[in-house]
């Protein structure tokens, strides 16, 4: 993406360092059993960062003494986020990290800052902008190489020891990088100047339109259509693989569809979203992503089935398809969806729970370095513990005869749903044996940090169970863990902590923080009638206006006004694995506009209803060009149109500059005249008026050009591709003429199906359009279009 990355790409290729080995846990031991090396991090309270406190790197926290050694010495800063969770960051410490050569290297050229994203979202959002604007993707250990300013130049995800096929390894990335800072730090510093504009604009200036018609159904529609388009009709879900659960898209239906019935007899056309969610919420429940006898959901599915699972268990996950699960159960009854969220709960209050009150964060996905191990079975393992009889009927409900399926060992599944519920209570005790065999393995690593935003969607998750189902305990631990964080993770001034570790609270609270737990006591509030949850969600949402409101341009800022280390303030709008915390604010100020004409103490007054409106104006224009990144933004704007009397409008133009498709989509066909082995193909792509995309070529080195693609286990190779002339056009964002493509393009191709590679049984292949799209004043980030092409 820029000019300096493009050397330091070309040293990387020229440099090949070799004989680099890793070292084992043994190698950084003494003889007697003492470390070899320990580094600042031992100070830490970070899981994460204790891992990595007997590393030979000369490793430092963030903080004042790294970054203020960085500027007095003038070295680059060497940046890696990852969690205590992460796989990939454990085999990158393990073999790179502790390998005392690498280290070395590090210690002599780069001040070494390790950082636990968990800890610090801020830094992590701005850091992996910047991955995602180098590299086009993105990923946790996430390698940042910054200036001693903090601004990006460099970046990648994991790196080996050693040099592999088409991958650097990291010891010839330190070379090249360090090359590049010692050789050309003008050029370094210019591109990091330019990487952190692009980094301003996508995560806070690219908001900064309100719009002023009048907000109408017209958004929700489109999303709603956008969804459809998604939406996999065998497997459930909204993706192909990797498959996440993204509880966001499917509580937005949800709420559309009670809108609808609501208003009418339900149609067709209604029942269908419905059917969405009951489907991927069936799949889901019965594939490996569920851990089917400990109860609870891993992060996601490798494949599109829900079968295997990455293995590590989030908190937040846990709370958001608790929640959904009990909300499908409201409206449908299904038995299913009771038991699910009566799971999870067990298996937070058994595994995740603090003492005195609060929810531990997350669970590995490995043990001894194995990802799975403490979940998989054998055959011989369950004979191990069933009798014959009890074995058979195990074995048969949860997959284990169908064959192996994960490393010669057996994710257990639900592969016969029909009537499966009343199988699943038919095993009675021998779940309960089982798992009381697999607490005599070795755990994984449990990370006992208590963050206040996702411990905000646990308590509004058991506040609701408490709700639906009227069980005492769900109250009981939701109010526990609320009184615990308004006790122990609350500041005297009333503002909040963002996480509590070894009794340790620290960090300053960020916009989730305050969002997701006024959720959590508005829910406690609405379950139990208990007044003193209202008037503490209103105190600290006149807190969090005071720290995070934009008066200039509205919605609200992820942090402080205060940080002098940020090097962009962001908005962090978008939702990720959780909502956008200014989505879930939106939602909170609507109710807390409904709910505070019933204190009996009345505190001063706030019209909630005009924050959450102008934030919704704020963001409208993104949500109507990317309803993917913003879906509980549209699960709060739907509210916000009920709240109004907007419920039931004819759909119209939501504005003179919006329509309700994307900013770029694409259509293909196959010519009539192609013939044998090798089709052409020709693919339109359609750019919305006042957009553009780069180019191929793009004509400068620090921008992103248009290119096609197909996945990496596709069942075609394309070849031959003939990208059209660009259009040479000034914007003002540019000094220079750029090189671009508007309105419609065509492109031509080749493609040729592989050998021994069949296409999927609906004879469908998937083309992938990665582009940028830009418009006068603001780029958005890179995108990939999936584009359907169907061979007869």
């Amino acid at each position: 993406m820029i000019k300096v990355l493009h050397s330091i790409l070309i040293s990387i290729i020229v440099l090949n360092v070799a004989g680099i080995s890793f070292a084992d846990e043994d190698s950084l031991k003494n003889p007697d059993g003492t470390w070899k090396w320990t580094n600042r991090l031992i100070n830490e309270t970070s899981q994460y960062l204790l891992l990595h406190a007997h590393n030979p790197v000369d490793w430092y926290p963030w903080g004042d003494e790294a970054l203020s050694r960085a500027k007095k010495e003038n070295m680059p800063i060497f940046l890696s986020v990852g969690y205590s969770t992460c796989h990939w960051c454990h085999v990158m410490e393990r073999k790179v990290f502790s390998n005392p050569e690498i280290a070395k290297q590090m210690n002599e050229n780069f001040i070494n800052i390790k950082l636990d994203r968990e800890e610090r979202p801020d830094l992590d959002e701005i850091y992996m902008t910047a991955t995602q604007l180098l590299i086009q993707h993105g990923g946790w250990p996430n390698s940042v190489f910054l200036t001693p300013d903090l601004k990006p130049f460099y970046a990648g995800t994991y790196f080996p020891p050693t040099d592999q096929p088409n991958r650097p390894g990291f010891p010839t990335v330190l070379e090249a990088v360090s090359d590049a800072w010692k050789t050309r730090e003008d050029e370094v510093i210019e591109s990091a100047d330019k990487i952190t504009q692009f980094i301003e604009v996508a995560t806070s200036k690219g908001f900064t339109t309100l719009i002023e018609q009048p907000l109408d159904r017209s958004l929700i529609t489109g999303a709603v259509d956008f969804l459809k388009s998604k939406y996999d009709k065998t497997n459930g879900g909204f993706s192909i693989a990797p498959k996440f659960p993204s509880p966001s898209n499917l509580e937005f239906l949800l709420r559309e569809y009670r809108r609808r019935v609501k208003l009418s007899n339900p149609t067709k056309d209604d029942e269908s979203l419905l059917k969405m969610v009951t489907h991927t919420l069936d799949m889901m429940a019965y594939g490996g992503i569920y851990d089917q006898i400990g109860g609870g959901f891993h992060r996601y599915s490798v494949d599109a089935k829900w079968l295997v699972p990455h293995f590590e268990k989030m908190l937040y996950d846990n709370a958001l398809l608790a929640k959904l699960y009990l909300q499908a159960y409201h409206i449908t009854e299904k038995p299913l969806y009771r038991r699910i969220a009566v799971e999870i709960f067990s298996f937070i209050n058994r595994e995740m729970t603090h003492p005195d009150g609060g929810f531990y964060s997350a669970i590995d996905a490995e043990t001894d370095a194995e990802e799975g191990k403490y979940y998989i079975w054998t055959e011989d393992e369950i004979k191990g513990f069933l009798d014959a009889k009890e074995t058979k009927q195990f074995t048969t409900i949860y997959g284990v005869d169908k064959g192996v399926n994960f490393e010669g060992k057996n994710v257990l599944y639900v592969p016969e749903t029909d009537n499966s519920e009343a199988s699943i209570q038919s095993l009675g005790t021998l779940k309960e044996k089982l798992l009381n065999a697999r607490y005599e393995r070795e755990r994984p690593l449990l990370d006992t940090k208590i963050l206040v935003s996702w411990n905000g969607l646990m308590i509004d998750a058991l506040a609701y169970g408490y709700e639906i189902l009227e069980e005492e305990q769900y109250y009981t631990a939701a109010s526990k863990a609320a009184q615990f964080i308004l006790d122990s993770v609350t500041k005297p001034d009333g503002e909040l902590w963002h996480l509590s570790t070894s009794n340790v609270a620290k960090v300053d609270g960020f916009l989730d923080d305050y969002a997701f737990f006024i959720q959590g006591l508005l829910t406690l509030y609405e379950a139990s009638g208990e007044e003193k949850w209202l008037i503490y969600a209103q105190e600290l949402t006149k807190k969090m206006i005071d720290l995070f409101w934009d008066d200039m341009n509205g919605g609200f800022y992820y942090t402080k006004a205060d940080d002098k280390h940020l090097i962009v303030r962001s908005k962090k709008p978008h939702d990720s694995a959780v909502p956008s915390g200014n989505s879930v604010a939106v939602n909170n100020l609507l109710i807390l506009q409904e709910k505070s004409n019933q204190l009996s103490r009345k505190n001063e007054v706030v019209n909630y209803n005009e924050f959450a409106e102008t934030t919704l104006r704020s963001f409208a224009q993104a949500m109507d060009e990317t309803p993917s990144s913003f879906m509980h933004m549209l699960y709060a704007f739907n509210a916000y149109l009920i709240s109004e009397g907007h419920d039931n409008l004819p759909v119209g133009d939501f504005a003179a500059n919006l329509t309700t498709q994307s900013i770029v989509r694409a259509e293909v066909n196959i010519p009539t005249d192609s013939m044998g082995d090798v089709f052409d193909v020709e693919v339109q792509v359609i750019i919305k008026d006042g957009w553009h995309i780069n180019a191929n070529p793009t004509g400068q080195e620090n921008l992103i050009p248009t290119t096609i693609s197909v996945p990496d286990d596709s069942s075609i190779t394309i070849s031959d591709v003939k990208y059209p002339v660009g259009k040479s056009v000034k914007f003002e964002f540019s000094p220079d003429f750029l090189n671009v493509y508007e309105g419609t393009s065509t492109f031509n191709l080749k493609i040729e199906q592989n050998e021994n590679i069949a296409l999927n049984k609906n004879n469908q292949i998937i083309l992938r359009l990665n582009y940028q799209a830009c418009n006068e004043t603001e780029c958005l980030l890179p995108q990939t279009l999936d584009i359907p092409l169907n061979i007869k």
